[in-house]
């Protein structure tokens, strides 16, 4: 029988596990500390958390022209960190039979203009001012690509995520030519980056991509980390077939979400994921977006994790 690690890693590949993996049971993710340590940030983004999750400010602005971005980013210095410090405390029993998978952000050079301006002021400097932006983005992108290259020599991932909310649960947020002239040579010379550390590259976009799927596999991104379940989606997995692996596959919007869903819908709902997405392989089961400590999520959670163990161990027999 093979390990955890090694059935994952099949179906990370594109091949047919002996049965589905599970993002949460079979994997160690490590993700730098210096992204969370303080608030504001470095980027003077100012942070509120809840039982629901992680979220700028709603009353704070970093800055308030992008032409301000020089004088308020403050890269951290990656060359005096101690990695193998903040390795051993993040992760500090790594155990052999899991897949290591190294998180280098999933708000990049998109999110993190949107997050220091406002939405509204971060879509409009797309258009009225790119110049300053591409300088900002070309300077996240330096960044994150020195970040894999530390996290690979003193972490040595298996995978490596990155990538950008770029789309909503409408779909994305901009244009395949703004995507082609702003966003997608950056995005390649990260996944580039990481090929060369000698890691998969998973590119994290929880929205309904649409158009993007497609890019992301042009770039070279081995894995896709829960795009948005539905039709789309589902022509893009029957024309690509297992060149489009998926980290979830779970609808995070559908009847087996709902508060108060019994039993039995939620037990379809991770057979529906399993069958629509990884009936050949090419699937990492991860739920994505039961979130919350209510009793409801809990038990929620529990038949979801059960019909994994069960279904998703039969479905390769």
């Amino acid at each position: 029988m093979l390990s955890p690690r090694e059935n994952y890693l099949i179906a990370a590949r594109g091949g047919k596990p002996e049965y589905v993996p599970s993002f949460i049971e079979d994997s160690v993710v490590f993700h730098p500390p210096f992204w969370l340590d303080s608030n504001p940030d470095f980027f003077n983004i100012k942070w509120v958390e809840n039982e629901y999750g992680r979220m700028p400010s709603e009353d704070w602005r970093a800055m308030t022209d992008i032409s301000q971005w020089r004088e308020t980013a403050k890269f951290p210095d990656l060359s005096k960190m101690d990695w193998e410090a903040m390795i051993k405390d993040k992760v500090p029993n790594i155990p052999e039979d899991k897949v290591k998978i190294s998180m280098v952000n999933t708000e990049g050079i998109f999110l993190i203009p949107a997050n220091m301006l406002g939405w509204v002021d971060a879509l409009c400097t797309i258009h009225e001012e790119p110049e300053q932006l591409i300088e900002f983005i070309e300077a996240i992108t330096d960044f994150l690509v020195e970040e894999i290259k530390y996290e690979q020599k003193y972490f040595k991932p298996d995978i490596m995520f990155f990538g950008d909310d770029v789309a909503s649960t409408t779909g994305p947020f901009i244009s395949k030519k703004t995507w082609d002239e702003m966003y997608k040579p950056y995005f390649k010379r990260m996944c580039d980056a990481i090929h060369e550390s000698g890691a998969l590259a998973e590119f994290h976009c929880c929205g309904n991509t649409g158009y993007l799927i497609e890019e992301f596999l042009n770039i070279g991104v081995d894995i896709c980390q829960l795009p948005e379940p539905n039709d789309e989606l589902m022509a893009m997995k029957k024309r690509y077939g297992n060149r489009l692996v998926i980290t979830g596959g779970w609808d995070r919007h559908g009847a087996g979400s709902k508060p108060g869903a019994s039993e039995d819908v939620v037990r379809q709902s991770v057979r529906t994921a399993i069958d629509d997405y990884g009936k050949d392989g090419a699937l990492i089961f991860w739920d994505g977006g039961i979130i919350g400590n209510s009793e409801d999520a809990k038990q929620k959670m529990k038949w979801v994790m059960d019909e994994l163990h069960n279904y998703g161990r039969q479905i390769y027999r």
